[in-house]
């Protein structure tokens, strides 16, 4: 019996030595189980991520794609609107310099408008001189000469009358 109780404990001891093992075990297949659970939430997570950057990077290349594209578009609409540009100064140059010329004709015929409204107010100051001294020529004329006979050559002489053949001679000679 002593075998017996010996063999029964030891038959104890391996059960419990057996179970602390199949228990260890287990907790180390649950920390196993646990370890494997983060590292595929961990993966996914991480894959996600890395189909989300792939996804921006995408993006990010086709948005660089357009603006490339617009880019272009926009150099090229520039340089249309600089030749453009050009052209215009060109014309704008042209019409400048046209309105100087223009300036500088209104300019001389300003100038010789007031050299012709000088010689025009020259000339009408003296046939207004003129016309002033004939009248108080004509003023002084003696009361005697409207009785003198207009066919004698002396009293034509003293009053200052100018013979009618001559008179009509004269406006013929100046409308020539």
């Amino acid at each position: 019996m002593r075998y017996l109780s010996v063999g029964l404990g030891v038959a104890v001891m391996a059960m419990l030595g057996l179970v602390g093992f199949v228990l260890s075990r287990r907790n180390v297949v649950l920390q196993l189980n646990k370890t494997s659970y983060f590292e595929s939430v961990k993966h996914k997570v991480s894959s996600d991520m890395l189909k989300e950057v792939k996804t921006n990077i995408a993006e990010a290349n086709i948005r660089l794609e357009r603006t490339k594209k617009q880019i272009a578009d926009l150099t090229t609409a520039l340089k249309t609107a600089q030749e453009a540009a050009v052209v215009k100064k060109a014309e704008m140059n042209k019409c400048n310099d046209e309105m100087n010329e223009i300036k500088t004709t209104i300019g001389a015929l300003e100038a010789e408008k007031n050299k012709m409204e000088a010689e025009f107010q020259q000339k009408k100051a003296s046939l207004k001189e003129q016309v002033d001294n004939l009248k108080i020529g004509a003023e002084k004329r003696s009361k005697v000469c409207d009785y003198i006979v207009k066919t004698s050559v002396d009293g034509m002489k003293l009053c200052g009358i100018v013979p009618v053949l001559q008179a009509e001679v004269k406006p013929e000679t100046k409308q020539r």
